[in-house]
């Protein structure tokens, strides 16, 4: 028997323990696996049978409610703020990357301006 079969085959024995014995009979259990499986199900049945189930109090799941929904909140709000920093940089950065071209274009500029200034200092007549 390989190993997705076994979990199958304890999957829906489980699920016979819990009240949905269907899940058991739709499966075609051959004798070797039910021979090898009897005492992993013999160990279920006494486990269940000695242990009783055990429901958390309503006082805790309200708590665990309310933390839950906090922590969502938390996670929104968080997400918000990174969204709205990530919003004013890249803004800043396209301030910054718009000073820096008018920047350099009066550089260009006052650049072309003096070359030009100095080819006609060199190219004019001496007197």
């Amino acid at each position: 028997m390989n190993k997705t079969r076994m979990a199958e085959v304890l999957a829906a024995h489980a699920e016979g323990l819990i009240g949905r014995p269907e899940a058991m009979q739709r499966l075609d259990m051959t004798a070797e696996e039910r021979s090898r499986l009897t005492p992993l199900f013999q160990l279920a049945e006494r486990l269940r049978q000695s242990m009783q189930p055990v429901r958390p109090s309503a006082a805790f799941v309200r708590s665990l409610g309310r933390e839950l929904v906090d922590n969502a909140r938390r996670q929104v709000a968080l997400a918000k703020r990174l969204r709205r920093a990530a919003m004013i940089g890249a803004a800043a950065l396209g301030s910054l990357v718009s000073i820096a071209s008018v920047v350099g274009a009066i550089v260009f500029v006052v650049a072309r301006l003096r070359a030009r200034a100095q080819a006609r200092a060199l190219h004019a007549p001496t007197g």
